[in-house]
């Protein structure tokens, strides 16, 4: 990991005291907690409070590497919580001047885990694949709670990965690099060092110009896989770097030399003479038909273990490839978590996805691993019911008499038939109109009312057919929505073709066969059977919620309110209602 900490111009301002503080763990229980960082500045700082940072920062470090406390979790907390008593001991001194003049952050990072909090004006940025990420934003607004006092109050943590970067800044520094453009150069450059950053600067930061009127910290930590290296940056010089060389080593003894052996004396053997041909011979020759035998006895084991260690081997292979497999999934899953601390959740939504199609195939798989990859997978899918906003229902609740206007659908019977051909397939109606689709065709006619439940005669209402095939279902609200035959949703306006909605969300689409809306509604309500489930989503596509039953076991129909807030499902003969 490498550490810049950037200071400009510390003393250009006599009432504002700004620092930043690196903790690193020195011992090995320490190590265990992991390094600890802080940034600090009091504007508008009296005389008496000129230590404020350095003691702050120190009741925060005594506390966090306190030797009873095991994981960098409850050291943090506890800090934190000291920090809060002291601060309320100023208080209690008068010493109260610091009091919205205080800005002020703590980070722990062990290993790739981050926590950190902070208070006041502070921007705290995360630089992925050269993009910004502002995690600290939902701290930004949160109340001091007076009694008793506590100024640091909410936590957040997450999981890095190799080559972030994370970037605090007091708001002057902050906003000089914004305007300038300079935070996005720094996002997108390629190995961090003490002559890129030199680059990246503007020369105006070192001279009389605009830059040499700002003030504060700009305190960058680079992810690396590297060895752990600190640098800190004073107000406007950089520190060289030393080279070290390794000396000579020379050994001070000589290796012995060798010792001969002394040869031993000779013993002689008597002879024994055994005759070319005689009976002890042939008495131990083996027959042919046995030697046969074991030869194919021979090379049938070797056989065996041949295709024995070759079997072996394969499934090494194998279990390896699952054991890669496994891990590239898990790092996604810890990239969307990652996500997700952020409050990216789109982002989330699809590294989950992809990891469950992979890890749903690698189930299919018999391994040893077959109970981490169900851990895993289950994992996910509780994760993908979160933010897909799935709920479970247990009892819906069943409405005893249904009004009998509910999934009622117009019929070709009150309407004179066109003078062409046509298949009065799928129904819909809009204000005075009766909507009617060709299954086959995708030809939509439209009839008009002439009052007194008269229909005037069929218009061709389509104009461009766009991408229909094999539709399920209609609805209209202004715009005619076509459920086509592979769940995406077709929009057509006056006739003409205007969108396509792919819908993309968990559990997978499978059958989709009805859809739903009314005038003024926001939503589209859609209903699967083969699911046993209602989804609502927004007209372009986001998932609003979706409701699921083991009652649902046998959906039919789907209707709605005039206002969208109540879902009625046919299921049987049983209308169940559901409301939003």
């Amino acid at each position: 990991m490498q550490i810049f900490e950037l200071h400009f111009n510390p003393k250009l301002k006599e009432d504002q005291i700004f620092d930043s503080f690196v903790y690193e763990p020195e011992s090995t229980y320490e190590k265990n907690l992991g390094s600890l960082y802080i940034v600090g500045e009091l504007q508008n700082a009296l005389p008496q409070n000129s230590k404020f940072l350095d003691n702050l920062a120190k009741i925060v470090k005594k506390n966090y590497y306190t030797f009873s406390i095991k994981s960098p979790e409850k050291a943090f907390s506890q800090c934190l919580k000291k920090a809060n008593e002291s601060l309320a001991e100023e208080v209690k001194k008068e010493n109260v001047s610091w009091l919205g003049n205080l800005n002020f952050t703590v980070l722990s990072l062990n290993n790739l885990n981050l926590i950190f909090t902070k208070t006041g004006e502070l921007k705290i940025l995360l630089l992925r694949n050269k993009e910004i990420i502002d995690v600290g934003k939902n701290l930004d607004l949160r109340e001091i709670e007076p009694y008793p006092l506590k100024i640091f109050l909410n936590v957040v943590s997450g999981k890095l990965l190799q080559d972030d970067r994370i970037l605090v800044l007091t708001k002057e520094v902050f906003e000089f690099l914004f305007q300038q453009n300079l935070l996005a150069k720094i996002a997108e450059a390629e190995n961090i060092n003490s002559k890129k950053i030199k680059e990246i600067l503007p020369m105006s930061l070192f001279t009389k110009d605009e830059g040499s009127k700002v003030s504060g910290i700009c305190f960058l930590s680079v992810i690396t896989a590297e060895s752990k290296k600190t640098e800190k940056f004073q107000p406007i010089l950089f520190q060289n770097k030393k080279k070290f060389s390794f000396p000579k080593i020379r050994f001070p003894f000589k290796l012995p030399k060798m010792i001969k052996r002394p040869k031993l004396p000779e013993i002689k053997l008597p002879r024994i003479k055994i005759p070319a041909t005689g009976s002890i011979i042939e008495k131990f020759r083996p027959k042919t038909e046995i030697k046969k035998k074991l030869i194919l006895i021979a090379v049938l084991i070797l056989i065996l273990v041949l295709g024995f260690l070759i079997f072996k081997k394969a499934g090494e292979i194998k279990e390896g490839g699952v054991k890669k497999s496994l891990s590239e999934i898990q790092e996604k899953v810890n990239q969307a978590e990652n996500f997700l601390i952020f409050k990216d959740d789109e982002q989330a939504n699809a590294l989950l996805k992809e990891a469950l199609e992979e890890i749903s195939l690698l189930s299919e798989k018999e391994t040893s691993l077959e109970s981490d990859i169900l851990s895993i997978k289950q994992s996910i899918e509780e994760k993908l019911i979160e933010l897909n906003k799935l709920e479970m229902i247990e009892n819906p609740e069943l409405v005893n008499e249904p009004d009998p206007n509910l999934f009622s659908s117009p019929s070709s019977s009150v309407v004179d038939p066109p003078s062409f051909e046509f298949s009065f397939d799928i129904s819909a109606s809009y204000l005075s109109n009766l909507y009617f689709l060709d299954k086959e065709t995708c030809e939509i006619i439209k009839y008009s009312s002439s009052g007194a439940l008269n229909w005037g005669s069929a218009k061709k209402w389509m104009k461009d057919k766009g991408p229909c095939s094999n539709p399920k279902s209609m609805t209209v609200d202004g715009s005619v929505w076509i459920l086509n035959g592979d769940n995406s949703i077709l929009r057509y306006y006056s006739g003409s073709f205007e969108e396509s909605i792919v819908l993309d969300f968990f559990p997978f689409l499978e059958n989709i066969t009805q859809i739903k809306t009314k005038a003024d509604i926001p939503y589209l309500y859609l209903l699967e059977p083969v699911k046993n489930r209602v989804i609502v989503i927004n007209k372009t596509g986001k998932i609003i919620k979706q409701f699921q039953s083991d009652k649902f076991d046998n959906l039919k129909d789907l209707d709605i309110s005039l206002d969208g807030k109540t879902i009625y499902l046919l299921n049987d003969s049983r209308v169940y209602k559901i409301e939003m």
